[in-house]
């Protein structure tokens, strides 16, 4: 394994021994068609209450609980993206999930309109008091919840209010790019606190801006190069 997968593991492995020592529910998989939400729904509630955005990764499923996380993996070429449930459907019967634009560009299937997915339900990482500790004390983490710093030039990937999310998202940034690090840096507080995913320590604003690019095609859809607050 490279270090980047095996760092990605330790993510899930770390954040699985905070959690209470309770055997997790098996997973539910599924198998289907996964088709996505169009522009015209920017802006509207979600059956849960959300806002929906369509840079954030977020899907409507029939039955699944609200603000569950299913990774989504596109049988073809094997991109997951982990979303958070918010909204019901889809109601053409033919499809299991309406994935956000920005979930259907991760996975590739954006251009296509429709996809052969897997559906995994997850419960490894569970929102706990010790994670909610950890990831309050300090503004610039790595996703271990250790302190950081950001160095040279950077770039923000995505933003959420939900830690837990944060850290599947990530995960899944380790499996699939060639990289080192992802820093989590916060802001805010409480309720209000949110979380990006940043990639730092580009050496010139060329680089940094390159790598920016380089995100955009793979899915991201509000790269920006990054300053924090």
């Amino acid at each position: 394994m490279t270090n980047s997968i095996l760092i990605g593991l330790q993510v899930l492995l770390v954040t699985f021994l905070l959690q209470p020592k309770k055997k997790p529910a098996a997973a539910r998989i599924q198998h289907g068609k996964a088709s996505y939400y169009g522009k015209e729904f920017e802006g509207r509630k979600t059956a849960n209450g959300d806002i929906f955005r369509n840079a954030d990764y977020t899907a409507a499923h029939r039955t699944l609980d609200f603000n569950s996380y299913v990774r989504v993996t596109n049988e073809k070429n094997n991109l997951s993206i982990t979303v958070r449930i918010n909204d019901r459907g889809p109601y053409v019967r033919s499809r299991v999930i309406d994935l956000s634009e920005g979930a259907a560009r991760r996975i590739g299937s954006f251009q296509h309109g429709l996809a052969s997915v897997r559906l995994e339900t997850l419960n490894i990482i569970k929102k706990t008091h010790e994670i909610d500790s950890i990831f309050s004390c300090n503004d610039i983490l790595d996703c271990l919840g250790n302190p950081e710093t950001l160095k040279g030039y950077s770039i923000s990937l995505w933003k959420t209010k939900d830690i837990v999310h944060a850290l599947y998202v990530a995960n899944e940034l380790y499996l699939h790019e060639d990289i080192e690090k992802v820093i989590i840096v916060a802001s805010g507080i409480g309720d209000q606190r949110t979380f990006t995913l940043v990639m730092s320590e580009f050496p010139t604003k060329a680089a940094a801006l390159q790598s920016k690019d380089y995100f955009e095609k793979k899915g991201f859809m509000s790269v920006k190069l990054f300053q924090p607050s």
